[in-house]
């Protein structure tokens, strides 16, 4: 009776282990893309102060002439992902990039141009990753998943992944929001705010780079709560057009 007991007490706690692993942490972590898949992003950046003496950097100005930043995964082979990246100018330019990263390890590999250094080394993480979980699962210094949540996407909701990092250094902090789906391992938005101040002076530099087609899956498109507000404000600007016109239409009186 006893030895039962204990191979009970055993085996639930077994049970309550694993199901802690499949809500925190890393569960059957793997490549989860595939030769020929392809993302295409956009990438723009923005610039405000109230310094006269601030000037955006000088990058700015030729990323927000770019028409798409471009992923397309060329080889899988184990952990590793080989892929090439191409930032496509309004002006017709292309910047090429040969790439490889292990979503195992971390480590990352960059031939030509790969997008933007503070990026370059998340575009993967291993694939179904929940949250406390490492991103990379074999490296000691890999970051952890802050939180996930369900994104609505034209097919479905599906699993994001967020991996949040501030830093903070002599006036200066930078804040930086990476998104994955968690099926794929795939980078699906990165937001990179500075926020520089000095005394009453505050300038903030922001880099955004979202996904906006993919062959893998439908990107987000407008979430339906924003999709009816803007309805209701159309509904509400043409009855007061409605009404406004009514107010102003002459009344003839018959003798």
């Amino acid at each position: 009776m006893n030895k039962m007991l204990l191979f009970t007490a055993l085996f639930l706690g077994i049970l309550s282990l694993a199901s802690l692993s499949v809500a925190f942490g890393q569960m059957m972590s793997s490549v989860g893309v595939a030769r020929g898949d392809f993302f295409n992003y956009s990438y723009t950046c923005y610039f405000d102060s109230n310094d006269p003496h601030a000037v955006p950097p000088a990058s700015f100005s030729w990323i927000n002439q770019t028409g798409y930043f471009m992923i397309n995964v060329t080889d899988v082979s184990g952990s590793s992902i080989n892929f090439g990246t191409n930032m496509y100018g309004l002006n017709g330019t292309n910047s090429f990039g040969v790439c490889s990263m292990n979503v195992e390890t971390g480590m990352t590999s960059i031939s030509g141009y790969g997008g933007p250094n503070e990026v370059n080394n998340f575009y993967f993480m291993a694939s179904n990753i929940g949250m406390m979980g490492r991103m990379f699962p074999s490296s000691n210094f890999s970051p952890t998943i802050n939180d996930t949540s369900l994104r609505t996407y034209p097919s479905g909701q599906r699993l994001t992944n967020h991996f949040v990092t501030t830093n903070t250094l002599d006036g200066m902090m930078v804040e930086s929001d990476y998104y994955f789906d968690q099926a794929t391992g795939m980078m699906v938005e990165w937001r990179q705010q500075t926020i520089q101040t000095n005394g009453d002076l505050q300038t903030n530099s922001t880099q955004m780079m979202g996904i906006y087609a993919s062959s893998v899956w439908a990107v987000p498109e407008f979430p339906a709560t924003m999709v009816s507000v803007v309805v209701v404000g159309i509904l509400v600007a043409a009855s007061a057009v409605l009404i406004a016109a009514k107010r102003r239409t002459p009344h003839h009186t018959k003798n």
